[in-house]
């Protein structure tokens, strides 16, 4: 057997396993290597072989039960992912937003009864929190189940799968010969372990961008100083509050494309033309608009520095401690940097990644022979 006909076993097995599931897949591997080279010792052709064994997707059915299902199991693990990352999205921001708001509404406290009017406010927001992050977990879960569901049965495929799977050559070689329904050619290669995208990377950016975003929205006065004295609970906001309908805005649309960025790597799954090209034109994007937010709009609290050293009053102390040091600018201009190199650094790691491991995915015609 030929590297080039030991290639296409391997994608061959790998389409069908894949749609197996996952404690089935290595004992299916083993069996149909088995089966391949037997049948490869008789014919001797790969291609033949292959060819007569058919379309991976329709063999991979002798092996998945007949029962019918929601979810079938080749949608089942993205799906899965999918429901663990939304209800962490829809229900944490809730949580947050409802101890917020329980704390920011709590009475008046003195120094006897300030734990239990804590307690109980924190334990009302996690009771009203928890009760709205069920229904909006419910209704999650629902649109989601409903989505595959729907995939489910219109076969509308996951996986991102190449626009052109043949070239002028490939089919000046085959004009003589009726075109099957499908042939080994058609397979694409198992992709190589390093370019794979680490999901929980992906889902791990999704949840921050969500929070972070819902917080921006909702609760802006989080990213704030706040100090207590007695019963005066005193909040000194970082952001500028009063144009804060100007920069929300902005600052949400950069945060929406680096969203779809992370849920484009998260439903393909690796290193691609389609995952360079996304996050270089996302990355560029969330440059230009973070210089934007940072040195354009009015950002940061103009009033920041009178209000806080007013919030400290007698508690200040000159020597120990110089607000003079703060500076806007030098703030945005060191966030701005930081997002440039941060963002740059990503975007070169993609590049690096697709054009080093991806060949295989982003070139998948006929192996060489």
């Amino acid at each position: 057997m030929t590297p080039n006909e030991q290639d296409y076993m391997n994608r061959y097995i790998y389409q069908v396993i894949r749609r197996l599931p996952k404690a089935q897949r290595e004992e299916v591997r083993m069996e149909l290597e088995e089966l391949i080279g037997d049948m490869y010792a008789d014919k001797g052709s790969m291609e033949e072989v292959l060819t007569e064994l058919g379309d991976p997707a329709e063999f991979a059915k002798q092996y998945q039960s007949e029962q019918k299902y929601l979810i079938g199991p080749e949608y089942f693990d993205t799906y899965f992912w999918f429901v663990k990352v939304v209800l962490i999205c829809a229900a944490v921001p809730i949580l947050v937003i409802s101890l917020i708001n329980a704390i920011g509404e709590m009475p008046a406290v003195t120094t006897q009864n300030a734990a239990p009017v804590i307690i109980r406010a924190i334990v009302d927001g996690l009771i009203s929190g928890i009760s709205d992050a069920a229904l909006s977990c419910m209704s999650a879960f629902g649109a989601v189940t409903l989505t595959f569901a729907v995939m489910e049965r219109k076969k509308i495929q996951v996986e991102m799968k190449k626009a052109e799977k043949w070239s002028v050559k490939s089919l000046s070689e085959e004009r003589n010969m009726p075109a099957p329904k499908w042939t080994p050619k058609s397979l694409e290669p198992v992709p190589d372990k390093k370019a794979m995208i680490s999901r929980s990377d992906s889902i791990l950016g999704i949840v921050f961008i969500v929070i972070f975003s819902v917080l921006l929205i909702f609760a802006p006065n989080f990213f704030a100083a706040i100090f207590t004295e007695g019963e005066t609970i005193t909040i000194v906001p970082i952001f500028n509050l009063d144009q804060w309908g100007i920069v929300l805005p902005v600052f949400v649309i950069s945060l929406l494309i680096g969203l779809i960025d992370e849920i484009l790597r998260l439903i393909v799954g690796v290193y691609c033309k389609l995952v360079m090209v996304s996050n270089i034109l996302c990355g560029a994007i969330q440059i230009v608009l973070s210089a934007v937010v940072l040195k354009v709009l009015p950002i940061w609290n103009p009033n920041f520095i009178p209000e806080l050293e007013q919030a400290l009053g007698n508690h200040v102390d000159s020597g120990a401690m110089d607000f003079s040091s703060w500076n806007p600018n030098m703030v945005s201009n060191g966030l701005l940097g930081f997002i440039v190199v941060i963002t740059l650094a990503e975007i070169g790691v993609t590049i690096y990644k697709t054009l080093r491991y991806g060949g295989s995915i982003n070139n998948s015609k006929n192996p060489r022979s």
